[in-house]
């Protein structure tokens, strides 16, 4: 195997506060100024929390610590001024409950809440270190977790760092979208109820744009936590999450299960960083459909899934076939193939780089796609790639592997390959490629491979991202 020219960096950890854990009740939306104490041993002061959640003592920094409620059934807002903790599973709506055929309509006949749960830039979220705490959007409600490059959310554990796989659980993130397991001629007759992942309840819909809320610069940490013998959850999951969903500047660090995993549904996401996940990077099942840009996917040494693990499953009412373009795919870890296609997954993937870490050892291959979605070339196809495994796989990559893709300190590559690939035209490609569904008016037109510019002008991934996970 060719030496690459990037091996990554050892994990540097960041100190945290440690900490610690009602049900909502009817009260009316409460306004909170800052009352951050700063400072001081904590441990004996109680916190000052609004009435739907549960005072703790302040941690050892001195913070509010308050305990959300199992479930949230109105709109509330998680200010950055306090810790805020969960014991177990936090569920915000009623919407994983059964739906009738009229979406918003249970099946009891009881409308759908539709709660609103704003994080504001800053804030910290931490699940009890130890248990199978995690944070549940269902249909009909939103998370607007919208942080900054300056300040960004970060979900993690309650421990003093942020590495540490499977020590709390994650989000989960449910939607009208749709999901091929719900048959597109049964709409209006036939509920769409998917039993969903991490026994977060049903999901799934008619609405393909369906709106879930929007994540932007949030940091999902050390989750996935083995809740039953081999079943973890992903860092994010998104089931039946519709298109009007926006996804940005998304950092998933050192999950137990995959990094983030789609089932069904059209979200589409720019700008993600998924680093030292242990089992697959990315994740595709059910019939999802949507775009992603700007993608650094980077193993770790104890990875062992593939980059991409792409499948359809369900009852087949239409395939998996979602579009990448800009992604960096870095191999590590156990597996020597990087992107696995199976169960007649597809998927189209564009001015993409496709290597492994200098550490590994072993020849590589690039793609593994025999289960794919059948003819070749119809639901998968890659288009100007730059890539440097050992062999193609079963896949004959034009332009064919080349020796080394040559990734700086930033991870661009600064390979003349990458450089070469021409302007990104995704109208043309949907021309070439009839099942592509990518959608134009989403990509940035790019004229190289890979996540990063190798101009180096355009670090989007520096300064809100984990210090030492790059």
């Amino acid at each position: 195997m060719n030496t690459k020219g990037l091996s990554l960096a050892s994990m540097l950890l960041v100190a945290a506060g440690g900490l610690y854990g009602c049900t909502d009740g009817d009260e009316a939306v409460i306004n909170i100024t800052s009352t951050t104490t700063g400072g001081g041993g904590g441990g004996g002061t109680t916190s000052n929390c609004p009435t739907w959640a549960s005072a703790r003592p302040h941690d050892s920094s001195g913070n509010d610590v308050c305990q959300l409620p199992s479930s949230i059934m109105q709109s509330r807002t998680l200010t950055s001024d306090k810790i805020w903790y969960m014991d177990g599973t936090v569920t915000v709506g009623n919407g994983n409950e059964e739906m009738s055929v009229i979406e918003g309509t249970l099946g009891n006949n009881e409308p759908v809440v539709n709660a609103i749960l704003t994080i504001e830039a800053g804030t910290e979220i931490k699940g009890q270190t130890g248990s199978f705490a995690n944070m549940i959007i269902t249909r009909g409600s939103q998370i607007q977790a919208i942080g900054t490059a300056a300040d960004p959310i970060i979900f993690s554990s309650d421990d003093d760092d942020y590495v540490g796989a499977g020590e709390w659980g994650g989000l989960l993130i449910h939607g009208y979208g749709l999901h091929n397991e719900c048959l597109l001629a049964n709409q209006g007759a036939v509920a769409c109820n998917i039993d969903s992942e991490g026994e977060s309840g049903f999901a799934g819909g008619y609405t393909a744009d369906d709106d879930s809320g929007t994540l932007r610069y949030v940091i999902v940490t050390e989750g996935g936590f083995e809740f039953a013998v081999g079943n973890e959850i992903n860092g994010i999951s998104l089931v039946g999450v519709g298109s009007g969903t926006t996804l940005e500047y998304i950092q998933i660090h050192d999950n137990a299960d995959d990094g983030i995993e789609f089932y069904g549904g059209a979200v589409s996401g720019k700008y993600l960083v998924l680093t030292s996940n242990l089992d697959d990077t990315v994740d595709w099942d059910e019939g999802w459909q949507g775009n992603l840009q700007y993608v650094l996917a980077i193993q770790g040494a104890a990875t062992n899934g593939n980059a991409i693990e792409a499948d359809t499953e369900g009852t087949l009412d239409f395939y998996s076939k979602p579009t990448i373009a800009n992604g960096t795919f870095i191999g590590n870890g156990a597996q020597s193939t990087l992107l696995v296609f199976k169960a007649s997954s597809g998927g189209f993937l564009h001015h993409s780089v496709f290597t492994y870490d200098s550490g590994f050892a072993g020849a590589t291959t690039c793609i593994n796609s025999v289960n794919a979605a059948q003819p070749p070339l119809t639901y998968l196809a890659f288009t100007n790639p730059v890539a440097d495994c050992d062999t193609s796989g079963d896949v004959n990559l034009i332009p064919a592997p080349i020796a080394d893709v040559q990734l700086d300190a930033n991870y661009a590559s600064q390979a003349a390959e990458a450089s070469a690939v021409g302007d990104l035209d995704i109208a043309a490609i949907n021309t070439t490629y009839a099942e592509s569904v990518a959608d134009p008016a989403f990509f940035d037109v790019t004229d190289y491979a890979g996540a990063v510019n190798p101009d180096g002008l355009d670090l989007w991934y520096a300064g809100w991202t984990l210090p030492g996970t790059l």
